[in-house]
């Protein structure tokens, strides 16, 4: 439900605020007063796209914003955690446009895309004018309101799982197609990639001990060399590091009976001789070892550049990456080896998925067709009583390959004429007929689910007197469990509100401004009287225009 809508800068709007509260709303006044703009302006809370244009003054960004109560709809949770916006209460939206043209727009202080904008947006207000009722030639339209009326959301759920399910299975069954359709060349090549790899009996951490290996013999000369030197200097020659570490530790050990430090001494230097004649003993044995063999060296390197034409070929940058390559191309092997049986599953997959979501779909579609008399039957009592005495109704409704939507295709057929049988309604409704269908229908789902906000423009074009008195009923009947809003020039629907507003033109300033303003008790009785009578002869209806408010009470 929208509580209070801020504009300010848009159009002739320079700024306005509307309070707002359940039930039937009204908003009346005189032609290019500006109710336009208002419709306008929440059109762009909505996520419509703007222009810098639009602006009442160029030089400053415009904002509209409007604060939403979520109470009524515990489903929106859902679509705000996909969209990743807080789930407030209440629901806070807000549309910028700067001077240049540009956009922003927030829900709860969340910046927002257009489109997220326009999802949340169209489950809180539905707006509609006359110029919309084309829409409801469109198959869409007339199985939501069948669906709708039939309160088939487990059943539309069920379904949309169940077709899901059979689209995947299908693309699955395609991609395999196409991949056995291949044939037999790219299975040779494969095996070639396959035995080449397997052939090289790959060893993770091989390579890195290769190269160590390669390097060490590639540099045997300048290795034994400084093998020789360094065992020399640690323990070979008489003024090695062990021999002058071991007088050291001599030299220590006579002072160390003479104070604790001396003693500290003694055992540093005994740890370091100790160490010393351990690595001298590793460094003599690997110098009496070292061994340089020329044919190791190129059996080594032979596999290190086997190794590297392997990783350059295959565009990878480890043995690891070869080897998961390799256990890749084993199980494509296997697949195409067990392709005929693979297929022969994917084959039976599809069969069970489309049998699943026909079955779905007929649950849906028993259910839509056993709702249909009793909605043509409401709704030609709703346009009898509107106007259309010889209103008739009827259902075109054939089976269709199953869609997102199931496998229905059903279109209401209309005709507001005796003896004329019911046609599409683009064929032969005039625009008074639509809108009363259009309402007859509103007012037929507002007692089967929560609608969003519903702002209607200009939905009684066409009628007047009685049936002008009917409507007002209508639209108040469905304000009972219902936040409507209604854009009317008609006395006996504003007479049905249970707030009303006015929009005005002001042109006290420098420049004329459109503004609005809540009628009260007196106020509204003359309004609605000039309405009737015009600025002249208003003052003898009064009190016809208070028994009319009164009646709707």
């Amino acid at each position: 439900m929208l509580k209070h809508l801020h504009i300010q800068n848009y159009s002739l709007i320079e700024q306005l605020d509307l309070h707002l509260t359940g039930g039937l709303t009204v908003i009346t006044g005189e032609t290019g007063a500006g109710k336009s703009i208002l419709l306008g302006a929440i059109s762009l809370l909505l996520g419509q796209r703007a222009d810098s244009k639009s602006l009442f003054d160029a030089s400053k960004k415009c904002i509209i914003e409007g604060q939403f109560s979520l109470a009524a709809y515990p489903h929106l949770e859902a679509i705000f955690a996909e969209e990743e916006i807080d789930f407030e209460e209440p629901c806070l939206i807000r549309r910028e446009i700067n001077p240049q043209g540009k956009s922003r727009s927030f829900v709860n202080d969340t910046p927002v895309n257009l489109e997220s904008l326009k999802r949340i947006g169209n489950e809180l207000v539905d707006i509609h004018s006359q110029q919309d009722t084309w829409w409801m030639s469109h198959p869409d339209f007339t199985l939501d309101m069948i669906d709708a009326y039939a309160q088939n959301e487990g059943l539309k759920k069920t379904y949309a799982s169940a077709f899901t399910a059979w689209q995947s299975s299908v693309s699955d069954l395609r991609d395999l197609e196409s991949a056995s359709s291949k044939g037999s060349q790219e299975i040779d090549f494969i095996q070639f990639q396959f035995d080449e790899l397997s052939k090289a009996q790959l060893m993770e951490g091989e390579y890195e001990a290769l190269d160590t290996a390669v390097q060490k013999l590639q540099n045997a000369e300048q290795i034994q060399e400084k093998l020789a030197i360094l065992a020399q200097a640690l323990s070979l020659s008489e003024v090695s590091a062990l021999q002058q570490s071991r007088i050291a530790l001599q030299q220590a050990t006579a002072l160390s009976k003479w104070g604790e430090n001396f003693a500290d001494w003694k055992t540093r230097i005994e740890s370091i001789w100790i160490e010393l004649k351990d690595l001298g003993a590793e460094v003599e044995g690997e110098a009496e070892d070292f061994i340089y063999d020329p044919l190791e060296l190129e059996q080594k390197q032979k596999r290190l550049d086997l190794l590297n034409r392997l990783l350059q070929k295959y565009q990878v940058n480890s043995i690891a990456d070869l080897i998961e390559m390799l256990s890749s191309l084993d199980l494509r092997l296997s697949q195409y080896s067990s392709m005929d049986t693979i297929l022969a599953d994917a084959r039976a997959r599809v069969e069970t998925d489309f049998a699943q979501a026909t079955d779905a779909a007929s649950s849906l579609s028993s259910s839509r067709s056993s709702v249909l008399e009793a909605i043509s039957t409401a709704l030609v009592i709703s346009l009898q009583s509107l106007g259309i005495p010889n209103a008739s109704l009827s259902w075109d409704h054939t089976a269709k390959d199953l869609a997102a939507n199931g496998s229905d295709k059903i279109q209401l057929l209309f005709s507001a004429n005796k003896g004329l049988a019911p046609k599409p309604f683009k064929q032969i409704a005039s625009g008074g007929e639509m809108s009363r269908l259009m309402l007859s229908i509103k007012h037929l789902l507002a007692k089967k689910r929560v609608l969003p906000t519903l702002i209607l423009d200009e939905i009684d074009t066409g009628v007047s007197g009685e049936i002008a008195i009917k409507m007002g009923q209508m639209l108040s009947q469905m304000g009972q469990g219902h936040q409507i809003i209604a854009i009317t020039h008609l006395p006996q629907i504003a007479a049905a509100g249970s707030k009303h507003w006015f929009v005005y033109k002001d042109h006290a300033g420098s420049k004329t401004v459109s503004n609005l303003r809540e009628l009260q008790e007196e106020e509204r009785v003359e309004e609605i009287a000039k309405m009737i009578g015009g600025q002249q002869g208003y003052k003898d209806l009064l009190g016809n225009v208070r028994n009319l408010i009164q009646s709707h009470k």
